[in-house]
């Protein structure tokens, strides 16, 4: 994958907010809306794990799984080593087991997010669909497919900018540990050196 579509800011628990720049050329709605919700999380994700034992977290938008899809936004959550680096992004994940989490952003069409968000069990820990607050209510009462499938289901306000955990799937291990691996190393690779992984793996 490119490293021109994948934006990877250096993004700890702390001032969260500031470690996400707009990407260039962002011209449609649902472009902003991915942004602002990112946005969002980033900054509320202490909060919103607090039973999570992991103090970091890298994010990449746009995050290309050959066969999977194309997740909007992949967040990366690891407990910090104390500066260490690793030499392999397979070494990271082994030592520092990271959870990974998928999400896909939609306006509108909440069927077609799920179907999208299902595939992105392959490669994350956590799949989530992320809809506006009114759209939301369209799928709420379909909550119980969402458990079976085991995908979340959250909305968010950019008036409010307020996020709703609606369900919240517990974390699983991906059902590929090739696809894991490259998504993992979608964020390790960009320049910013989100992870504390090596350029060279």
């Amino acid at each position: 994958m490119s490293q021109t579509s994948v934006s990877i800011p250096k993004v700890r628990f702390s001032e969260p907010k500031r470690n996400l720049p707009g990407r260039r050329g962002v011209t449609t709605l649902e472009d902003r809306f991915t942004i602002a919700f990112a946005r969002a999380y980033l900054s509320q994700a202490p909060e919103m794990h607090r039973t999570s034992t992991c103090d970091s977290m890298a994010v990449a938008r746009e995050v290309s799984v050959n066969g999977y899809g194309i997740a909007d936004m992949l967040a990366v959550a690891w407990q910090s080593l104390a500066g260490e680096m690793f030499p392999t992004t397979e070494a990271f994940i082994e030592v520092a087991r990271p959870c990974t989490r998928a999400f896909e952003c939609k306006l509108s069409d909440w069927r077609k997010a799920m179907s999208q968000a299902t595939r992105y069990k392959f490669f994350a820990h956590q799949a989530f669909i992320v809809l506006p607050e009114t759209v939301c209510a369209n799928a709420l009462p379909y909550i119980d497919t969402f458990r079976s499938i085991r995908v979340g289901l959250w909305s968010y306000s950019k008036e409010t900018d307020r996020i709703r955990m609606h369900y919240t799937p517990r974390p699983a291990s991906p059902m590929s540990k090739r696809w894991h691996i490259h998504a993992v190393q979608c964020v390790a690779s960009t320049s910013t050196q989100a992870l504390p992984v090596s350029r060279k793996g």
